[in-house]
């Protein structure tokens, strides 16, 4: 049997950028829209930061693909969580080069889309990284009976 988990260092690598567009880009939107502060410089070094996490990010998930998403699609674990992470981080993706490159007509839906599938990827990332290792634990104990 062979594993699908992350080497160490690319987990950390992947966690902490996952963890950095997340924390910038939540804290945009509080900022921002919820509390309205208007700290125009903070907001714009938590954008700044937020888009270049967000390449990063970029990055770091299609190196996912070569081995830890092409291995577990073939034996069949975490399917759905990982399709459904997978999904939302092209969304993010797509949604987020919309928000520089479309027209004005455009941005104001792209960017409730871009907020609202980022808060949802707050909560999709950790869900599929604890489902992965619960289900290793179970199948490492049914191993052992």
């Amino acid at each position: 049997m062979f594993s699908i988990r992350l080497p160490s260092m690319q987990r950390w690598v992947t966690y902490m950028t996952l963890v950095l567009v997340a924390l910038s880009g939540v804290l945009w939107y509080l900022m921002h829209d919820l509390l309205q502060w208007g700290w125009m410089v903070t907001e714009r070094r938590l954008l700044i930061t937020h888009g270049v996490t967000a390449a990063i990010s970029l990055i770091v998930v299609g190196g996912l693909l070569p081995l830890h998403i092409r291995l577990a699609w073939r034996a069949r674990r975490n399917l759905v969580s990982g399709l459904v992470t997978l999904l939302l981080m092209a969304l993010l993706g797509v949604s987020g080069l919309l928000l520089y490159y479309s027209g004005e007509d455009w941005r104001e839906g792209v960017r409730w889309l871009h907020i609202g599938v980022g808060l949802i990827g707050v909560l999709a990332m950790p869900a599929h990284v604890w489902l992965g290792r619960y289900r290793q634990v179970q199948m490492t104990a049914q191993r052992t009976l």
